[in-house]
């Protein structure tokens, strides 16, 4: 097991991206385990890198499979214990497939998915369709440049928040 990314559904389910054995394994709140899906390859539900991922509004799992170079969406069973995997989109990035410069995903509140690309420098907007909104950042230290783009979030006010790793900074953008 090489785990490098958890998170808790509003059910208290815990959800571990197991990238050793590129799969996402489900446990209960007592640790006790419930499933897994995935798998290694780069198939529709498979992967070869999962690191970031976050949940929408109507539950659906949004996974970065970052040497595949995609982003998929897998959708859980009524009792959110199994989740299949439904739609996929590429990104145009994510070249390295270094263990560091890894993603991350953050939602806003009308469903868009912001991405990290610390290899390029920038932010990435996308519908929860897949459909490209638009891109920015650049290398440099300049107010909208980035050095290593990691995290990032947006608040209930819809701002972005992005942390730059490699100029010691947090970020705040606007989005139109």
């Amino acid at each position: 097991m090489g785990p490098r990314g958890i998170v808790v559904d509003a059910l208290g389910h815990v959800l571990v991206a197991d990238t050793g054995n590129k799969r996402v394994i489900v446990y209960d709140a007592d640790g006790n385990f419930i499933s897994q899906f995935g798998g290694e390859g780069s198939d529709l539900g498979q992967s070869m890198n999962r690191l970031a991922w976050l949940w929408n509004s109507k539950g659906n799992l949004y996974v970065a499979d970052t040497w595949n170079q995609r982003i998929q969406v897998f959708v859980p069973n009524a009792d959110k214990t199994k989740y299949a995997a439904s739609a996929q989109w590429s990104i145009s990035g994510w070249l390295s497939q270094s263990l560091d410069n890894k993603p991350y995903l953050a939602v806003d509140q009308q469903g868009h998915i912001f991405a990290t690309d610390p290899d390029s420098f920038r932010v990435l907007e996308f519908t929860s369709n897949g459909e490209f909104v638009h891109a920015w950042g650049q290398n440099g230290n300049a107010l909208d440049n980035f050095g290593v783009p990691s995290g990032i979030a947006v608040d209930s006010l819809g701002s972005v928040w992005v942390s730059d790793a490699a100029n010691n900074r947090l970020m705040h953008f606007t989005v139109p």
